[in-house]
């Protein structure tokens, strides 16, 4: 059977706490991107960015990485999930960083 990609909903999470964040949730197979922004932070603010498989706990691809307010980092990854897998966001900064992700979703 053949393999057919659809472009993911574009999705947005800007973690109210310092905790981890669920940016978005494998359906299918998937290859993602992810952009961060920070938005409202006086100082720098440190990001992270990972995979969190299905079941698993997260690997860190990026972390403790300093973004200051007006120089967003675009396009991290590719990433490659399997169904299920997770990408975990998290910042030192509550309210002040938006990441956002965009991709593709093979079925």
């Amino acid at each position: 059977m053949a393999a057919f990609d659809s472009a993911i909903t574009p999705v947005a999470v800007t973690p109210a706490n310092t905790s981890n964040a669920t940016l978005f949730t494998a359906a299918d197979d998937s290859s993602v991107l992810v952009d961060i922004a920070v938005i409202a932070a006086d100082t720098t603010a440190h990001v992270r960015v990972g995979i969190t498989p299905s079941g698993g706990s997260v690997h860190w691809m990026v972390w403790d990485m300093p973004i200051e307010d007006g120089n967003p980092i675009g396009s991290l990854g590719p990433y490659f999930l399997q169904s299920g897998d997770a990408v975990t966001v998290r910042t030192d900064t509550a309210d002040d960083v938006t990441f956002s992700l965009t991709g593709v979703e093979t079925t």
